[in-house]
């Protein structure tokens, strides 16, 4: 019995890259899609614990977490979205790009949420 011949494994966006710029690329991705999805796991964990256990009293403050994480998740998502594009094949050189952007936003964010929590927990 003879089928079809097995499907060739399709090239990853990965394979044109040198392998030390392959190591950093996963790097990234480890950073953006592992330790900014775990953040933001745990921020809407702890706002479903919250909503879940506490009184009415505490719902504003497990929105806070939830919008907290939703950002936090996005910020992340959007981040390793773009990490392939730091090597431009046209003119054969690899693009330096920070994060310092992101750093200002998600302080930003964060700063906003911690006031948040304490006007709230300071006004029950």
């Amino acid at each position: 019995m003879t089928g079809p011949p097995p499907r060739q494994r399709l090239p990853s966006r990965l394979d044109v890259f040198h392998k030390d710029l392959k190591l950093d690329i996963r790097a990234h991705q480890r950073t953006y899609e592992g330790a900014y999805t775990r953040s933001a796991i745990g921020c809407l964990s702890f706002s479903i614990v919250i909503i879940k256990l506490f009184s009415k009293e505490f719902l504003p403050v497990g929105a806070v977490y939830t919008v907290y994480g939703c950002l936090l998740y996005f910020i992340g998502f959007f981040k390793a979205a773009s990490v392939d594009v730091y090597y431009n094949p046209d003119n054969h050189m690899e693009v330096y790009n920070t994060s310092g952007n992101t750093v200002v936003l998600l302080t930003v964010i964060s700063l906003a949420s911690y006031v948040t929590l304490l006007v709230l927990i300071l006004r029950m």
